[in-house]
């Protein structure tokens, strides 16, 4: 064979080469981790900042005009604060989508409550616990920013540090929504934050037991009103 025939068919041996490697899939940065990973779990340690919205004071009391019947006179009041505290939560993300969340919220003195009757003062400022259950909607799972917002429900507040064994809440379900945004530094660790919405609806507060409070001029009762709550949390996630 000459060289003109090896000259004639270099081009066509490049062509072929050039065929095959441009018909050959190249995994992607972004697909290659991401499209085929189907569900993971996330930790999440964050520092949270909450404030009342709406009326966040409400006082009540009782004088009654009989003198002798000054020992049921009394004074309450609770103020909703703004609160710092902490929130440490697992979510675990199903096809790349849908998470499903577990977490509690910390709050340190959320409430002032005082009562005055008797010559008796009760004052104190407890924490609140609020173990939450939510569901989220991942919208971007193949970047390094991921979306996400869903309803949650917080199932019950344990209240601490009220310095009384006893604090009786009517109601401690609150409904809610949360919006967050996570950046990941590597494939595992991120930064982010949460936008929480809580609605408690109408709550009262009592030092006495169930049955007992509101028996003789409301005695004991912490009238609130409606009570709701927007938190800020700021921290840092692992993925695994």
């Amino acid at each position: 064979m000459g060289p003109r025939a090896r000259a004639t068919k270099a081009p066509f041996v490049l062509l072929l080469l050039a065929l095959s490697l441009g018909g050959t899939p190249v995994a992607s940065g972004s697909d290659s981790g991401a499209a085929s990973r189907s569900h993971w779990g996330v930790l999440k340690l964050q520092g949270m900042y909450s404030w009342p919205l709406g009326d966040n004071y409400v006082e009540a009391w009782n004088a009654c005009e009989d003198s002798f019947l000054d020992f049921l006179d009394f004074y309450s009041s609770i103020n909703v604060n703004n609160s710092v505290g902490v929130l440490g939560g697992f979510e675990y993300v199903l096809a790349r989508r849908y998470g499903l969340e577990a977490s509690f919220m910390y709050w340190h003195k959320v409430v002032d409550l005082k009562f005055e009757a008797s010559g008796i003062t009760i004052d104190g400022a407890p924490n609140f616990i609020l173990p939450v259950l939510g569901f989220n909607y991942h919208f971007f799972t193949e970047r390094k920013t991921d979306l996400y917002a869903g309803p949650l429900v917080g199932l019950g507040v344990i209240a601490t540090g009220w310095g009384y064994d006893e604090l009786d809440i009517s109601k401690d379900v609150a409904l809610g929504l949360n919006l967050a945004l996570d950046y990941y530094i590597d494939e595992s660790w991120s930064v982010g934050g949460t936008l929480k919405y809580l609605d408690f609806g109408s709550v009262d507060f009592s030092i006495f037991p169930a049955g007992v409070e509101g028996f003789v001029c409301n005695n004991g009762l912490f009238g609130i009103g409606d009570m709701r709550l927007l938190s800020l949390t700021i921290g840092v996630g692992y993925k695994f």
